[in-house]
């Protein structure tokens, strides 16, 4: 067990060398667990020695009476409003309250730690960066499940295919005849940043076309992170005439910082993202792109939070539909 961690229930079943849900059920004074009075004791002795206090948490969720925590980094992206709803509309129908905040301008840190408190029974986090650091702050709370992303330390997350949308989306570019296709990805320290590159990678082997690393470059999933993965893959080659976009507001930042050297969309470079842009509708030319079950992935976040265990590992990749919207920024590439 880490030192300064609260001991778990699986801190428990190990020490006892029984079943989580043997100690679940002991604990409780569940009348339907038929085990040895050894057992029992021996479950009720390594509660002692470690000084596991039972969380609650887990039966306040299940009863309805209970409120989850979603950390998401930003609300200007439409890919969190989504999420956000589908996680509302599911913790709604289930009689759970949900609290949301953004972590943009503040340190996660700073709402782990008010999570922790006890306003909230359980805790999702779409947007951690470091697992390590993640990892000590949710330490000691309420149970936790990172949305969309995978961190050290941390064994409940819950992901979508994302490679396979970058897959998708380097695909269409390919079959437009593009052959110096770019990649845009976020820091590459997030995990959808580089299960998305991988996707990108994986679409040129198939079509046997070799990636250039000059094409590819990685920043903040910001309009001004955008914009500095343009210039930097510029700096280094002339030759792009295409570019995945993996995230809506880095689109924002790509696509302002092309227009103002020049480039017209997509008689000079193409373009593709993952997910909508900010204000897609207003958009003209409309970004083509590949959309993920956001609002899916939000609601399967507070049903896995509300009905698994608290000290169960959750690792799912949710599979929904990943859809090619067709936009006006796909052309073949220019002679």
């Amino acid at each position: 067990m880490t030192r300064g961690r609260r001991p778990t229930i699986a801190d428990v079943a190990r020490r006892a060398v029984v079943d989580p849900s043997v100690v679940s059920k002991v604990l409780s004074g569940d009348p339907s667990l038929q085990v040895r009075d050894s057992t029992r004791e021996r479950v009720r002795q390594a509660a002692a020695d470690l000084g596991y206090v039972p969380n609650f948490n887990a039966r306040r969720l299940r009863s309805g009476a209970g409120a989850i925590g979603l950390l998401v980094p930003e609300y200007r992206n439409p890919g969190n409003a989504e999420i956000i709803a589908g996680a509302e509309e599911e913790a709604t129908a289930r009689g759970t309250l949900l609290w949301t905040a953004s972590t943009e301008g503040y340190p996660p840190a700073r709402y782990v730690s008010l999570f922790r408190s006890g306003i909230v029974d359980a805790l999702l986090i779409a947007g951690a960066r470091s697992g390590d650091q993640l990892a000590d702050l949710v330490a000691g709370g309420p149970p936790v499940l990172l949305v969309n992303r995978r961190s050290s330390g941390i064994d409940r997350w819950l992901v979508l295919e994302d490679e396979r949308a970058a897959t998708m989306a380097t695909e269409r570019l390919l079959a437009a005849g593009h052959r110096r296709i770019g990649f845009i990805g976020g820091q590459q320290d997030l995990d959808t940043a580089a299960r998305r590159c991988a996707g990108y990678l994986a679409a040129l082997e198939a079509a046997g076309v070799p990636a250039d690393p000059r094409l590819r470059a990685f920043a903040e999933y910001t309009p001004d992170g955008g914009a500095q993965a343009v210039r930097e893959i510029l700096s280094a080659t002339t030759s792009v005439t295409a570019l995945v976009i993996s995230h809506g507001l880095a689109g924002l930042g790509a696509w302002a910082e092309l227009r103002s050297r020049g480039f017209r969309v997509p008689e000079d470079i193409s373009l593709i993202g993952i997910n909508r842009l900010p204000f897609e509708s207003l958009r003209s030319p409309a970004m083509s792109r590949v959309e993920l079950p956001l609002r899916d992935l939000g609601r399967r976040a507070v049903q896995l939070i509300l009905d698994t265990p608290p000290a169960e590992p959750i690792h799912e990749v949710f599979v929904g539909p990943v859809t090619f919207v067709e936009g006006d920024t796909i052309a073949p590439p220019p002679r």
